[in-house]
């Protein structure tokens, strides 16, 4: 990873601007894992900043941010997700977004971001934490298997 990239959590004086763009770029990209399924109707603004602002001051929640530059450049938003009382492990984390913009990719970024989710996770006693990728995602998946990670369940979609 390049010595100038600072990772850290997502604090409420950061603008959001970059965060913004990026995840444009996120849901872009996610459009083309999928003739129709992923298309984005209407994203506002406004839903962006919802989204990364209910990460701020949580105890269950984190957004980490790497800047290049005084740039945001990547994210990670992590959550700790309540099972249901009958399965074994009680709580689970969970991967809600990881993001580098592309220019940016196969730097260390992502593996930075991951390291930090892990460290969060770990210090809230989890032994476990999942994350959501499209199967055509293969960028991500080969990252994630990279990163020590196996498929778990499968979600399969049909059309009616």
């Amino acid at each position: 990873m390049d010595h100038m990239t600072e990772i850290r959590p997502l604090e409420k004086d950061d603008a959001l601007d970059d965060l913004i763009t990026l995840s444009r770029e996120f849901f872009y990209e996610y459009e083309g894992h999928h003739g129709d399924y992923f298309k984005i109707d209407s994203l506002e603004d406004d839903h962006i900043i919802r989204y990364f602002t209910s990460f701020w001051e949580h105890e269950t929640r984190k957004a980490y941010i790497a800047i290049i530059d005084g740039k945001i450049v990547g994210y990670i938003t992590i959550y700790i997700k309540e099972q249901a009382d009958y399965w074994q492990v009680k709580k689970v984390g969970e991967i809600s977004g990881l993001m580098v913009k592309k220019e940016f990719r196969r730097l260390g970024i992502a593996s930075e971001l991951m390291k930090k989710a892990e460290v969060f996770f770990q210090a809230n006693a989890l032994k476990y934490f999942t994350v959501y990728s499209a199967v055509n995602n293969r960028e991500a998946i080969d990252f994630y298997k990279k990163c020590g990670l196996h498929p778990l369940y499968m979600t399969l979609v049909g059309e009616v």
